[in-house]
């Protein structure tokens, strides 16, 4: 990847108008978003994969160098794709920085920081304080949070998982985490913002996210004026990996109307 100094590092694949796609610091978009970036590209799309990595963690200054990055690359405007945090960038970007971005599809994520929410984020920092003794707890959390949990009884589908959830969930040093965790405990409610956003936006949902929540997702669409909403039934947070068609299909059809 190509570095933008002091804002983030970030890849450009193919040619056609922008599509930045943004994510929470842990979810490098080269794991997750390889068959997004393919979808767009075959659709005529420049696909922009950013991560973040300025000196400043809270939304209003990720959105600005988001902003930068646009201006840098002189995309702009340019669509937006994010997934769970990267969709609550996409967010801060569409409204702090309007005349950057022509739509945004935000994928499975929120407005604001509910209850349970607020349990997670406790349940993983004390996990983050905890030595390696309870790794095996990091990972039925993280499989409990990222899958459906039907298929989580089924061998087939968690034997083959197993190897990669483990190293992913294993205690250690980790500044994309310490990056997300700060983005969070800067975030406030938004959803009197978002009413006010005249960006046009596709929201999705995931019926069985245990992560972010399909109810948070449901509010950020009753929350953007003009939004479409669009719900995958049997789908978890990880969905964008799982099941990359059903997820990047409704997003290519919804950038070409905007295109």
């Amino acid at each position: 990847m190509a570095e933008l100094r002091g804002v983030g590092r970030y890849e450009v694949v193919g040619a056609g108008p922008a599509v930045v796609i943004l994510s929470n610091p842990q979810a490098d978009p080269g794991w997750w978003a390889a068959p997004l970036v393919t979808a767009l590209t075959a659709a005529g799309f420049q696909a922009v994969s950013f991560v973040h990595t300025g000196p400043e963690h809270e939304p209003g200054a990720v959105a600005r160098d988001v902003a930068a990055l646009i201006s840098h690359l002189g995309v702009g405007p340019a669509f937006l794709v994010g997934w769970s945090q990267g969709a609550a960038i996409a967010q801060e970007v569409a409204l702090r920085h309007p005349d950057l971005v022509v739509a945004a599809a935000l994928i499975a994520g929120y407005a604001r920081r509910n209850a349970f929410d607020l349990v997670l984020a406790d349940a993983w920092a004390a996990l983050d304080e905890a030595g390696p003794e309870l790794d095996p707890v990091r990972l039925a959390l993280l499989f409990l949070t990222s899958h459906p949990v039907p298929e989580l009884g089924d061998d087939t589908f968690v034997e083959p998982l197993l190897a990669g959830m483990r190293r992913w969930s294993a205690r250690g040093p980790s500044d994309a985490r310490d990056r997300s965790k700060a983005f969070l405990r800067a975030y406030e409610d938004r959803r009197p913002e978002l009413a006010t956003l005249r960006v046009p936006c596709l929201v999705m949902g995931f019926e069985l996210d245990a992560d972010t929540f399909v109810t948070r997702a449901r509010e950020v669409a009753e929350a953007i004026p003009g939004s479409r909403y669009v719900e995958l039934a049997g789908a978890a947070h990880l969905a964008p990996i799982t099941e990359p068609a059903r997820v990047c299909g409704p997003i290519v059809e919804f950038l070409l109307t905007r295109r």
